[in-house]
């Protein structure tokens, strides 16, 4: 079966057919590396987890230079939780021709569930900065790194920048509040945006305790 025919199957959730098919093209052809790739995709979906990992294994020994490889088996093993395992991973994927501003946000990614937020800056910066399709998230986590690392004045410009985006992007919101009030102690207008958070999402938890702390605390200026 073509590989087009496949991604159709996987696209309407028919991953068993799809798994089937692929196993019938290594069979057949065993030197095709995709096969392999999105056999390990579905596996690893299936948490099927040492499986997918052998096939991405074989993959490696017949395309040691294809990047998606790499790439695909970082995210198996960032879904896993194995974060320095994926770091490696897709710091290999980038030797080779793969997505600059989906390599480095996963990278970025993976630092931050580290909590390592200064390792994490420079390829969520460069995610940021790469990205010419406006990708509101990889926008959004590099604004928050630099809240992490209390720079404030950037993360404010990165924040309202997320925010040309997508106006109503309420973490967006919440945190450009705390950095404002950080950065120049204007609570005021740090409430503003807190209450902003929840106009746009009336479940946003940490904006509604938000509003009531800073609340208090303008009473008591």
């Amino acid at each position: 079966m073509d590989q087009e025919h496949i991604y159709q199957l996987i696209k309407q959730g028919n991953f068993e057919e799809a798994l089937k098919a692929l196993f019938e093209n290594i069979e057949a052809n065993p030197k095709e590396v995709e096969n392999y790739i999105n056999a390990g995709i579905l596996l690893a979906e299936a948490r099927e987890v040492d499986k997918a990992e052998k096939f991405f294994q074989r993959a490696i020994t017949l395309d040691p230079q294809n990047g998606a490889i790499y790439y695909n088996l970082g995210n198996v093993y960032y879904n896993e939780g194995r974060f320095k395992e994926a770091i490696k991973l897709y710091q290999q994927a980038l030797k080779f021709n793969v997505d600059i501003v989906d390599t480095n946000y996963m990278i970025g990614m993976s630092f931050n569930q580290l909590e390592a937020y200064k390792e994490a800056l420079p390829f969520l910066m460069t995610a940021a900065e790469q990205d010419n399709r406006q990708d509101v998230e990889a926008q959004f986590q590099y604004g928050l790194v630099l809240c992490h690392l209390e720079m404030f004045e950037q993360a404010i410009k990165q924040l309202k920048y997320v925010l040309e985006i997508d106006e109503k992007h309420s973490d967006a919101l919440y945190n450009l509040g705390l950095a404002t009030y950080m950065q120049t102690e204007d609570t005021a207008k740090a409430i503003q945006y807190f209450e902003d958070a929840v106009a746009t999402n009336p479940e946003h938890v940490m904006s509604q305790h938000a509003i009531k702390t800073f609340k208090a605390i303008a009473e008591e200026e």
